[in-house]
């Protein structure tokens, strides 16, 4: 953003307005400066940011960007901004008039202007004696003129104190609008309380300007966030005290008193903020998100249905001979217990019908049930990758769970919850094994308490990013129905893909692998060769007219000479070559170009992008703040310079950004030196992205030691033991 970028004028209408102080307005340009602004002088321009109350006979002046939102146009993103006090005595007369300042008419207003010129504001702010003695005024007027003149003033040294302290104008704005009065208060005593709004280790920082390492608030707060930080690393739910510890002295510049911090978790626990379980502890959201899932499914399963299963059977036999097909017992089993329960488990390994027994399920219940609407069915999947695929596979809208709950940005809230659930009857959700607890959570709260839910996935693939294991405990709970489909359909005599997968989830380890098939080749290599042979497959590739939207290079780890960072420099230099009719940018000392393949890294339900979704740069726009154009499938989305950590390079990723999505070549590098990074979750899902050739780069001795590793299979979570 230019610095000197600003528009000057005032506010027309407020047409939304959150209780954070967030807002979105019409403006009436009278004066602007940078990027174009000029044009947009004597026009009204809509604006977004963080204010105090606004008030529309004042003139501000707004520091910030233009936006091109997808939905709502060009606006004026408002970054900072201030009242401007007229300095001129018309002006001033005019100000002092205004419906601001209640009693004050434009006689009385030019009176006081009359008596101290271009110093009345000053004067005013001042209490001069001589205010309460113009003509038309009194001590009672002069003492609430001076208060009201006073009010803007505070809140504008509360917003220079907090600035002064590393908070930006909108992260002060936030606070002040949240807080007001109470915010001195929560600066001087416990500026963790913002953590909500601001970093945590943001927050950390200001309190250790004012305050010592070792006191008690600091340490509660940092048990907290070591509790959350170490849940999100490892997936897990529950903590065990002696890790937390060793996290928690990272904080400090001296060893934390080990006394001081039992005495610290034990009156967490008395005030209900850390649950302990069995000896481990967990934060209170996290311990009710758990509770709160099991009490939801507890209801479903519990629920009778009156649905007749000879009825189930006949409308089975009667798909079967409309669509030509044949199911087997185990899935046959799958189609009447997704139809007789309100909560059922469809799991299975590639290949075995889980697609197929979807489209099943949905068909059949439009038939069993006639008045059936569109909206009654509601496909789901956690990635937007994964949601065009079963669009694709069943023929039927599916959308992200994201999109369907109707993500608030300004209030960080579902929009579909418990006071406001979905009108559905029927809903799947596929790739459920990436769901994590505080998703499926918010997804319950979003549905009727009589839902038939039904939840298809791989538990053999890696668990959610974020906290938990769903699926891998539910399946653990006998008495909530699914069933697990065993017989593999989607593999040739020729093909390796499938029996290499299974393989590798029944841990069976290698010698040496078979080199006969055209659909597999494991090409054994020391580390320091694996770079030169990814680039001899690349070229070839190349050669073929492959397309890169269907080969996919798949690393355990981002940095290192075969890391992710490394090798899509080495693919970028292959498949998208340095040209002079292709525009560049530098982005964190890494070259981006027109026409390069990247993936989205966070959620962005705004733009309709999720976390996980590849797009290609369209266009680079090169102006004094430069924007990028990203086409992700038709939809095509406009970066500013704020935005540009939300993308990186596609040619290669990490297997966790990879799940849900299928492709139709994939090449697996294991490298020696990423051992640590493998396992077999992880090796297991990357193969199963394959659908028609797999190439596995590394040693024979890492693929071993990653088919024999169990990490991320023993979570510690609390869900099971609400059952």
């Amino acid at each position: 953003m230019n610095e000197n970028s600003y528009i000057k004028g005032n506010v027309v209408k407020i047409l939304f307005e959150s209780s954070t102080g967030y807002k979105v307005g019409l403006f009436k340009v009278k004066e602007a400066s940078g990027d174009g602004l000029k044009s947009y002088v004597n026009k009204t321009i809509t604006f977004t940011g963080n204010f105090m109350p606004l008030n529309n006979e004042l003139t501000y002046k707004f520091n910030g960007y233009i936006t091109n939102h997808p939905r709502f146009g060009v606006q004026f993103a408002v970054v900072s901004y201030e009242s401007v006090v007229p300095d001129t005595k018309d002006g001033i007369v005019m100000y002092l008039s205004s419906s601001i300042f209640k009693g004050i008419g434009p006689k009385i207003a030019k009176a006081i202007v009359d008596t101290f010129g271009e110093d009345t504001i000053e004067a005013i702010k001042t209490s001069s004696p001589i205010l309460a003695k113009v003509k038309g005024m009194n001590e009672k007027k002069a003492r609430e003129l001076t208060k009201k003149i006073l009010e803007y003033d505070k809140d504008q040294s509360l917003i220079l104190e907090f600035n002064k302290l590393g908070f930006t104008t909108e992260e002060c704005l936030k606070i002040v609008n949240k807080y007001k009065d109470r915010a001195p208060e929560i600066l001087e005593n416990n500026v963790y309380v913002l953590e909500s709004d601001i970093n945590f280790l943001k927050l950390d920082k200001v309190f250790l300007k004012l305050h010592d390492e070792f006191e008690i608030v600091r340490v509660n707060a940092l048990i907290k966030y070591c509790i959350k930080a170490l849940c999100y690393k490892s997936g897990d739910t529950l903590v065990d005290k002696e890790t937390l510890f060793i996290e928690i002295n990272k904080y400090f510049s001296d060893t934390l008193d080990s006394k001081v911090f039992l005495s610290c978790i034990e009156d967490l626990i008395e005030l209900g903020e850390v649950i302990e379980v069995h000896e481990l502890v967990t934060l209170n959201e996290f311990y009710e998100t758990e509770a709160n899932i099991a009490s939801a499914v507890n209801n479903l399963i519990n629920i009778k249905n009156n649905i007749n299963k000879e009825r189930i059977d006949k409308e089975i036999i009667k798909y079967e001979k409309k669509n030509s097909i044949s199911f087997n017992d185990c899935q046959r089993d799958a189609i009447v217990g997704s139809l007789m329960n309100n909560l059922f488990i469809i799991t299975g390994g590639p290949g075995t019908g889980k697609t197929t027994i979807i489209k099943a399920v949905v068909d059949i219940y439009e038939s069993i049930y006639e008045d059936t609407e569109m909206s009654d069915i509601t496909l789901l999947a956690p990635t937007g990758r994964a949601a065009k695929r079963i669009t694709e596979s069943v023929n039927r809208k599916a959308s992200t769970i994201h999109k369907f709950l109707k993500w608030n940005k300004e209030t960080k809230e579902f929009s579909v919850n418990r006071y406001n659930p979905a009108e559905t009857k029927l809903v799947v959700i596929d790739e459920f094994s990436m769901v994590d607890i505080f998703l499926f959570n918010s997804l319950l709260d979003g549905l009727n308490s009589n839902i038939r839910l039904i939840m298809v996935g791989d538990a053999n693939q890696l668990p959610s990013i974020s906290p938990g294991n769903i699926l891998g405990d539910l399946l653990e709970v006998d008495s909530i129905p699914g069933k697990y489909l065993d017989l593999i359909y989607r593999t040739k005599g020729d093909s390796y893909i499938i029996p290499f997968s299974q393989d590798i989830k029944n841990r069976n380890t290698f010698k040496e692998l078979p080199n006969n098939y055209d659909d597999f080749k494991f090409i054994s290599c020391p580390d320091i060769l694996i770079k030169k042979y990814i680039e001899e497959i690349c070229e070839k590739a190349l050669d073929k007219d492959l397309d890169i939207e269907d080969f996919q290079v798949l690393i355990p780890m981002y940095k290192g000479e075969n890391g992710i960072d490394n090798i899509n420099v080495l693919m970028q230099s292959i498949f998208n070559k340095e040209s002079k009719n292709k525009r560049e940018i530098t982005i964190r000392d890494v070259v981006y170009r027109e026409g390069d393949k990247v993936i989205q890294l966070v959620n962005d339900v705004d733009n309709n992008i999720y976390n996980g979704d590849t797009g290609y740069i369209k266009r680079i726009i090169e102006t004094k703040e430069p924007l990028i154009e990203i086409n992700y499938n038709g939809n095509v989305v406009v970066y500013r310079k704020g935005k540009f950590d939300e993308f990186t390079h596609a040619y290669a990723i990490s297997v966790h950004k990879s799940q849900g999505s299928e492709y139709s070549n994939v090449l697996v590098v294991i490298p020696s030196n990423m051992k640590r990074m493998l396992y077999n979750k992880l090796l297991y899902t990357a193969v199963t992205r394959a659908k028609k050739g797999l190439i596995v780069v590394g040693s024979i001795d890492s693929l071993n030691y990653a088919i024999q590793q169990s990490y991320s299979e023993n979570r510690h979570t609390s869900l099971k033991s609400f059952f």
